[in-house]
């Protein structure tokens, strides 16, 4: 993937990633694909993962109807999986001890493949009230330590990511941080 690619990502999503975040997370995607790729929520870089990993396996998951419709419009060929997230930001410190209450359900085919990149970027989680990523960190962690996955959480400046990554994902995994994107490894 093209550092031009990027920084047009950037230019035309403001506010989202930064271009090291990006570079961090195309870098090791363009170096395993073609992969199997699960992505926690759809945006304006959708089909740019899509593309990059274009002989591979490639599905999102997203909690927002509207958004997952749009990307089904707009975005030939994307996969996508309507998930439902249970809990809100401000449960955290309650769910961090009841870990079991965080498995995110999945259709089959998603749970059972194995996936060799999975990045977290949803759901929103930008309030105290709103859905916080802890049911996605947790879920990616159970997903990824049964392959060698890299496995990226995205906004880790946030309270619950930071947290939920630290405690799901382990220190021990974390291989690189850039501004507030995680990169974890299992092997």
């Amino acid at each position: 993937m093209s550092e031009a690619a990027i920084q047009a990502l950037v230019d035309a999503n403001p506010g989202q990633a930064t271009f090291e975040e990006y570079k961090l997370f195309s870098d090791v995607l363009v170096d395993r694909a073609p992969c199997n790729l699960l992505v926690f929520g759809v945006g304006r870089d959708s089909g740019l993962w899509l593309d990059a990993n274009a002989e591979g396996t490639t599905t999102y998951l997203e909690d927002v109807k509207e958004w997952a419709d749009s990307a089904r419009r707009e975005v030939p060929g994307i996969q996508v999986c309507d998930v439902r997230y249970h809990g809100r930001q401000f449960m955290w410190p309650v769910l961090r001890r009841l870990s079991h209450l965080l498995r995110l359900r999945l259709p089959s085919d998603v749970e059972d493949t194995p996936w060799d990149v999975i990045l977290v970027d949803a759901p929103r989680g930008t309030r105290w009230y709103r859905r916080g990523r802890m049911m996605s960190v947790y879920t990616a962690a159970l997903l990824g330590r049964r392959t060698s996955a890299d496995v990226f959480v995205h906004d880790c400046h946030r309270r619950v990511e930071r947290e939920s990554s630290d405690q799901f994902l382990g220190p021990e995994h974390l291989v690189a941080q850039v501004a507030t994107m995680r990169h974890y490894r299992f092997s």
